[in-house]
């Protein structure tokens, strides 16, 4: 069949090409005596690019063409598309027309990629002329599911993964990754990799994550849960639109428990709020124990009236909480916080003390919180004197009326500020307090009056017996 069509198409073109020959030797010598204009082109075939599933046309300007005739012909195919204003051609997509005057277009309708290659618009003068144009032919980029990764994977932690994204397109597009949550891809600096096979692979300094093959596959060399979530390929070779994959990377391990506070301490009748933080996928099972001040007789905590459990899962990340409301007796002791899935278990560790005292009793002092208790000096009359007379204050006429009762005693305040401890006194009270010290009841004499009075009198005595034997 091949061979019955080639013939054909040779058979054609010659019939083509030589009906001038042919032809009446009268004809052809009352042309050459009538010197008739040369047969030429006007311009050139254009070059078209189209997308694929898109129109084109290709045109061919002849000057002077008289009774020659113009014909296309695919010569990637060795095909002849038309002759004149007839398609040869046994498909529907060509067809050819002529504005009446020297230009003849040949269209294809609903452009295929095999329609790309060379057109040769050729004219039957003799000699025979012909020119030649090119049909490119485009194609917007896709993503082959067969050879490409599957759009749902797991795997465990600290293995070897690669993601592959086979893209096909003319030109061959180029495939970028990138997660979808927005995430860089590749923290740090990038450097690059030159392959056994000239190609290049890039990725970051730790080597952890390398992008081969112009993109089309991404390698973890030892992934982490880190890289868990949704990445998407691109492909794109400039021909609008782009497409993308959506790969979903699921890294399985097994549970970790963290706890951020292990003590806690509360009043009878207080509230608690225990906290665990747990990371594992799949996607664990968690829950609470507790146990009695030995740590026995553990027991498993259902939400209650008191007891309200919150969790709250985001990525492979858990947050675990236990409420307690208006702690009882029984609420003090160990509680553990248990998380389990298929690949181990972990728990986390609390223990609850009660608090048995409440701090003093407090006021606000120049901002800071402060505890105060007083104290008052004992009265100055439990104190002995040790002064004389010239310490008495001026005008005191012998009475201690003068000091009141408020003067007698003095007012010291203890103040603890962030148990720093300092002592400040009331104003004048130490004043006040060396001022009874140093005060003397009114009208008791003087050491020093009590011992002259007998002197005087012993003076007086020996003068006047003195006078009396002389």
């Amino acid at each position: 069949m091949a061979l019955l069509r080639s013939v054909r198409q040779l058979i054609l073109f010659f019939f083509f090409s030589v009906p001038v020959a042919v032809s009446d030797a009268s004809t052809a010598l009352a042309a050459q005596h009538t010197a008739l204009p040369r047969v030429s082109f006007a311009e050139p075939v254009p070059n078209v690019t189209v997308a694929v599933g898109r129109d084109a046309a290709l045109s061919c300007v002849v000057d002077n063409l008289g009774s020659h005739r113009v014909a296309w012909v695919h010569l990637d195919r060795q095909m002849i598309l038309t002759i004149h204003r007839q398609v040869v051609a046994r498909i529907g997509r060509f067809s050819v027309s002529y504005d009446h005057q020297r230009t003849w277009h040949l269209h294809i309708r609903g452009v295929q990629q095999e329609d790309a290659g060379r057109y040769m618009c050729q004219v039957n003068s003799e000699p025979m002329i012909s020119q030649v144009g090119h049909v490119h032919v485009v194609v917007p980029p896709s993503v082959i599911d067969e050879d490409s990764s599957p759009s749902q994977l797991s795997v465990r932690e600290n293995v070897r993964i690669s993601l592959l994204c086979r893209g096909r397109g003319v030109p061959s597009p180029r495939v970028n990754w990138k997660r979808e949550d927005g995430r860089p891809l590749i923290e740090g600096k990038t450097v690059n990799h030159q392959t056994e096979t000239g190609s290049t692979k890039r990725g970051d300094l730790a080597g952890r994550m390398i992008i081969a093959q112009d993109g089309e596959e991404m390698i973890f060399s030892k992934i982490s849960r880190t890289d868990s979530g949704a990445y998407l390929c691109i492909a794109s070779n400039g021909v609008p639109p782009s497409v993308s994959k959506r790969i979903t990377l699921d890294v399985e391990f097994e549970p970790m428990m963290f706890v951020p506070h292990q003590l806690l301490g509360s009043p009878l009748g207080g509230t608690l709020i225990l906290e665990c933080l747990t990371e594992a996928h799949p996607r664990p099972i968690t829950f609470w124990t507790r146990t009695d001040a030995n740590n026995v007789n553990g027991i498993m905590l259902l939400p209650s009236k008191r007891l309200r459990i919150d969790t709250l899962h985001v990525g492979y990340q858990t947050q675990m909480r236990l409420h307690i409301h208006q702690v009882e007796p029984q609420d003090i002791g160990h509680y553990k916080c248990v998380s389990k899935n298929s690949l181990g278990e972990a728990e986390g560790s609390i223990r609850v003390y009660e608090m048995l005292s409440t701090p003093p009793p407090s006021k606000q002092i120049d901002g800071r919180l402060t505890s105060v208790t007083t104290s008052t000096f004992p009265p100055a009359g439990a104190i002995p004197s040790a002064v004389n007379d010239g310490d008495r204050r001026p005008g005191s006429n012998g009475s201690s009326d003068e000091f009141t009762e408020s003067d007698r005693k003095g007012k010291a305040t203890h103040e603890s500020v962030l148990g720093d401890q300092t002592i400040t006194y009331e104003k004048n009270a130490a004043k006040k307090y060396n001022g009874v010290v140093n005060s003397r009841s009114n009208g008791s004499p003087s050491t020093s009056t009590m011992w002259l009075m007998p002197s005087l009198v012993i003076c007086i005595v020996w003068s006047s017996f003195f006078i009396m034997f002389r």
